[in-house]
C-alpha cells in the first residue's frame, strides 16, 4: 500500500478548462506587464502561432495570428472561435491573410467569434477580409462582452470577387454584430442581410458601385463617444475609393464606423486608417502595419 504524499509535496492541478469552441485562446497580463497567451485549443483547420511583440504598439501587448489549413471556408462549415483577454491584458488579434469562401452547391457555411475581454484591457479583433466567391453563402456573428473599463476594437469586412471574371455572384450574405456587457445587457446591435444580385444590381443606398464593405466597432467610455466619431470621420477623409462614415453607439458605449470601397486595397486602406487614428487616440501610439 502507498502513502499519500504529503500535502505540499501534492501536484497542482489547474481548473478544468472545456474549449467551447473551434478555436479558444486566453490572454493574460504577466507580473512583468507582458500580455502572454495562457491557455488556448485549436482544432481543425485553425493554427495558432506564437505571440509577437511589435515596436509602435501598447507596453506588452501581444499580437497573434491565426492560420488555417484548409484552404477557406467550405460548404457546411461550422466555425467558431472563443477569445477571452483577461483583467489589464492587452491583445491584437488578426489573421495571416484574406480568407476565401468557396462556391458551395447547397447549404451553407456558419462562423462565430465571441470576445470577452475583462475590467482594463484592451482587445483589438482585426481579422482579414473574407473572400465571397459565386456562389457561397455565409452567416457570421460576431458577440462582444465587455467590461465598462475595457476597450475593444473590433472589424468584419467582405470582398465579392468571381476569379472566372463573367460577373457571376455569391449567393448569400447574413452578418450579425452584437456587443453586451459582462452581465449579457446589450449595448449595440448591428444585423444585414444581402444577396449576390442585390450587390450587383448597384443600387444607391446599398452597394452602389462597390464591391466592398466592412465595418469597426469600438467599444471605450473614457473618452466621449463624439470625440471617437470625429476622429474615425477624419480619418477616412483622405482615403480614395471608399464611401464611408461614423457614428456613435448608445449609451456613450463607443463608436460605429462602416465603409464601403471600390476593390480590396481601398478597403484595406481605409480600415487601417480608421483604427490607426483610433489607436493614436486611445492609446497614446500609432500601430505599424502588420507583415503578413
Amino acid at each position: 500500500m502507498t502513502a499519500e504524499p504529503p500535502a505540499a509535496l501534492a501536484m497542482v492541478r489547474p481548473a478544468p478548462w472545456s474549449p467551447p469552441a473551434t478555436l479558444a485562446m486566453e490572454f493574460v497580463r504577466g507580473p512583468s506587464g507582458r500580455t502572454y497567451l495562457r491557455r488556448q485549443y485549436a482544432a481543425h483547420p485553425f493554427h495558432v502561432c506564437r505571440p509577437f511583440y511589435l515596436a509602435g504598439d501598447p507596453a506588452g501587448m501581444a499580437t497573434l495570428y491565426l492560420q488555417s489549413c484548409s484552404g477557406g471556408i467550405f460548404q457546411g462549415d461550422r466555425l467558431s472561435a472563443s477569445v477571452v483577454v483577461a483583467e489589464g491584458a492587452r491583445a491584437h488579434v488578426t489573421t495571416q491573410a484574406s480568407t476565401i469562401v468557396h462556391s458551395m452547391e447547397e447549404g451553407e457555411a456558419r462562423c462565430s467569434a465571441t470576445l470577452e475581454v475583462r475590467a482594463g484591457a484592451l482587445c483589438e479583433y482585426l481579422p482579414d477580409p473574407l473572400i465571397l466567391f459565386p456562389r457561397s453563402r455565409l452567416s457570421t456573428t460576431v458577440r462582444i462582452r465587455a467590461h465598462e473599463s475595457a476597450t475593444v476594437v473590433a472589424c468584419e469586412s467582405f470582398l465579392l470577387h468571381d476569379p472566372a471574371g463573367r460577373g457571376a455572384a455569391f449567393d448569400h450574405l447574413l452578418s450579425e454584430t452584437v456587443a453586451e456587457t459582462l452581465a449579457g445587457d446589450t449595448l449595440a446591435l448591428d444585423r444585414f442581410e444581402i444577396s449576390g444580385g442585390t450587390a450587383q444590381e448597384a443600387t444607391p443606398g446599398i452597394m452602389g458601385r462597390y464591391r466592398s464593405l466592412g465595418s469597426l466597432l469600438i467599444l471605450h467610455r473614457e473618452r466621449p463617444a463624439a470625440v471617437l466619431v470625429e476622429t474615425a470621420r477624419r480619418a477616412l477623409e483622405s482615403v480614395a475609393g471608399i464611401y464611408g462614415g461614423a457614428s456613435a453607439l448608445p449609451g456613450g458605449a463607443g463608436a460605429w464606423v462602416r465603409l464601403l470601397a471600390e476593390d480590396g486595397i481601398s478597403l484595406r486602406t481605409g480600415l487601417f486608417q480608421a483604427w490607426a487614428a483610433l489607436r493614436l487616440a486611445l492609446a497614446g501610439e500609432a500601430p505599424r502595419r502588420r507583415r503578413k
